[in-house]
């Protein structure tokens, strides 16, 4: 799991935002919201410690908002860097909980297309098993594939949390196969060729993202000369996937 958060190196871009930060159980989590017809964009973010992760989806939140309400979040990851969650299932639960609880206060409601990056895209999963009359389709960027979490990958209490929040989705049913599902994978050609990362590491990201497709063998597959922040490198990539699953949303 570590290479996943050794791939996300990348600087920050300034986020241009309407702000809509909220305190939830007693932290103050930071969002953006533009409200702009249906249906609403979701981004959940990759694992993001001491920074605004939400940056990230800059060019593609900006350009979506033209044509669609788009919300994005600092999702509060500092809970899997200490102890080993105990009760997997309630700290999903409360996740989940508190975007819903956001995006009501805005009044963003569905349908909602997730967009989910990394450790983001096991919380869109879950979002999208949990409330599936809510969920119109999803966008998975190089995220993280619920089978791929071995013994030997855990180094620390943040992939042992990791990992159970991946195999929670193991004891669940897959998502239907009605539901518009996009995978972006990067092919980490740049990253192969910097010597700070290593062979092993890209290796295991790109069979990871191959792996995907058979356990959605339904949904379509991209894959993207990009490093691991597709969004960052190349957001025109995620436009054209949301634009995509909403025009099967309303011509279907």
């Amino acid at each position: 799991m570590k290479y996943y958060r050794m791939l996300l190196k990348k600087p920050l871009r300034d986020f241009v935002r309407t702000r809509c930060d909220r305190v939830i159980d007693n932290q103050k989590v930071s969002c953006a919201s533009i409200a702009n017809g249906s249906p609403t964009i979701v981004f959940e973010s990759g694992f993001c410690l001491g920074i605004s992760c939400m940056k990230y989806w800059d060019s593609a939140f900006l350009t979506l908002s033209e044509n669609y309400s788009v919300f994005a979040y600092d999702r509060v990851d500092e809970g899997l860097e200490g102890q080993e969650i105990e009760h997997i299932e309630a700290h999903i639960n409360d996740t989940l909980h508190h975007v819903r609880m956001m995006l009501q206060a805005k009044s963003l409601n569905p349908p909602y297309i997730l967009v989910g990056h990394s450790l983001g895209g096991l919380y869109s999963q879950h979002f999208a098993q949990r409330y599936p009359h809510e969920v119109a389709g999803v966008v998975l960027v190089d995220a993280v594939y619920p089978e791929s979490i071995e013994q030997e990958d855990k180094v620390d209490n943040i992939d042992e949390n990791i990992a159970k929040i991946a195999q929670a989705l193991l004891l669940k049913p897959k998502l239907d196969a009605t539901l518009p599902i996009h995978l972006l994978s990067a092919l980490q050609a740049d990253s192969q060729a910097n010597r700070c990362t290593t062979t092993k590491m890209i290796e295991t990201s790109i069979a990871h993202q191959k792996a995907y497709q058979d356990f959605y063998p339904f949904a379509k597959q991209t894959w993207v000369e990009s490093g691991h922040l597709i969004q960052y490198e190349k957001p025109q990539v995620i436009v054209e996937a949301v634009k995509e699953i909403s025009y099967y949303l309303f011509n279907q």
